[in-house]
């Protein structure tokens, strides 16, 4: 094959594949028509994140004014154990309506924090608990005792806990 034969052949096809040849997705009704095959009714599952996410914000919702929970709190009592960090991711993407100004970083046993770090949204959140009553302390922290909601069925003391 010479250069001349080479310049003369076609470039490479670049783009979408062809259409396929021979028979395809589409069924032939009896009068000739072709009518499309009917597509099924399929439901894409959901992802483990998901429902983590959901269990979370049914937590949240139940969070009465006034009170806070701990990203931890939130994670064990929607039955994810030491997932603080994946209640936290949940709630960057909550869906509107949600109390999420109510949710907060444990800072110690005794208290909690606010924990977003943008100083905006920060004052909003802080805003929002004043509001509903909530009381931060001289150094801006919140008192569990006062303001910290957790049900009554799980253990909330090291009495309770110890055996």
């Amino acid at each position: 094959m010479t250069s001349k034969d080479r310049s003369a052949r076609a470039p490479p096809r670049v783009g979408p594949p062809a259409a396929p040849r021979g028979r395809t997705h589409a069924k032939q009704a009896p009068s000739g028509s072709v009518s499309p095959r009917p597509k099924r009714a399929t439901a894409t599952p959901e992802t483990p994140s998901e429902a983590a996410a959901r269990a979370i914000y049914r937590v949240v919702r139940a969070i009465p004014p006034g009170k806070v929970a701990t990203y931890g709190q939130i994670a064990a009592l929607a039955g994810i154990p030491a997932g603080h960090r994946v209640a936290a991711r949940a709630m960057q993407t909550c869906p509107p309506g949600l109390p999420w100004h109510r949710v907060v970083g444990k800072k110690d046993a005794r208290r909690a924090q606010i924990s977003i770090q943008e100083g905006e949204h920060a004052a909003l959140q802080r805003a929002l608990l004043v509001g509903e009553g909530v009381a931060f302390d001289a150094s801006g922290l919140i008192p569990l005792r006062a303001a910290g909601w957790l049900p009554t069925d799980v253990p909330t003391t090291r009495k309770a806990r110890r055996r």
